[in-house]
C-alpha cells in the first residue's frame, strides 16, 4: 500500500495583492464616512431652510450610513488583524 504524505497549505493571496487590497479597503472606508458627514449637512442644511421631510430623509440616511460603517471597519479590523 502507498503511503499518504500530509500536505499543509495555508492560502495566501498572491504578492503585491494584499497591500492593493487593503489601500481599496482603507480608500472605501474614507469615502464612506465622507458621505456619512455630508448626509448629516446636508440633512442640517435642508432642516433649516424648512425642508423638513428632505432633511429627515437624508439624517436618517445618514444615521443609517454610520451604523453600516461602524460595523465595516469592525469587520475588517477583525478580517485583517
Amino acid at each position: 500500500m502507498a503511503e499518504t504524505i500530509p500536505i499543509n497549505l495555508t492560502p495566501a493571496p498572491p504578492p503585491g495583492i494584499s497591500s492593493a487590497i487593503l489601500t481599496l479597503m482603507s480608500w472605501l472606508m474614507w469615502i464612506g464616512w465622507i458621505a456619512v458627514a455630508a448626509g448629516f449637512i446636508a440633512g442640517a442644511i435642508y432642516f433649516v431652510l424648512g425642508y423638513s421631510e428632505s432633511a429627515r430623509k437624508f439624517l436618517v440616511g445618514a444615521i443609517v450610513g454610520s451604523i453600516i460603517m461602524a460595523f465595516y471597519s469592525s469587520i475588517i479590523n477583525a478580517l485583517v488583524g
